[in-house]
């Protein structure tokens, strides 16, 4: 069965993943932009920051994102996400805006000033409408929104795109 998966979808997406500065070819993988770090074989697991301090929310995704595949990690504010992402080999920060001890769009300025997360992605999460924040996010490095409550539909998309699980895995 052939299928084909375009994005961005018409729902709200802020267009291409970041991509390094500088001269790149298209083989490069990942793992070649930051010298040090192993590719993911299909073995391996995505690892996904949820940041968020709901606690519905995050038992959410932790369950869904979790059968999928995914290893999930949790960060209930600002600093505890800059600390984990710092820590871990992330492949995708689900991030809330409003969070205690720094907001999401500071954990997105703390992470983008270190070229360690340039092409790190991140999605911001929200049940505000995106367009009051849509500018300063992009600004910020925010690489696409998920509405709250969370279409999942939506979710799978986005997780397709920035962070796919290998079928094999």
């Amino acid at each position: 069965m052939s299928s084909a998966f375009y994005y961005p979808t018409n729902t709200g997406s802020l267009g291409e993943a970041r991509r390094m500065r500088g001269l790149m070819t298209a083989v490069e993988t990942r793992s070649s932009k930051f010298p040090g770090k192993p590719d993911k074989t299909a073995g391996d697991r995505r690892n996904v920051l949820v940041v968020e301090d709901d606690e519905n929310t995050v038992f959410l995704l932790k369950t869904l994102l979790g059968s999928k595949g995914y290893q999930v990690l949790q960060a209930w504010d600002g600093r505890q996400a800059v600390e984990i992402a710092e820590a871990e080999d992330l492949d995708l920060i689900l991030l809330d805006l409003q969070l205690p001890r720094l907001s999401g769009l500071g954990v997105i300025h703390r992470l983008r000033e270190k070229l360690r997360f340039e092409c790190l992605p991140i999605v911001i999460m929200t049940g505000h409408e995106p367009e009051l924040f849509r500018g300063t996010a992009i600004e910020a490095g925010c690489d696409d929104f998920l509405l709250k409550p969370i279409d999942l539909d939506r979710l799978d998309a986005v997780l397709d795109y920035f962070a796919p699980v290998n079928a094999t895995a």
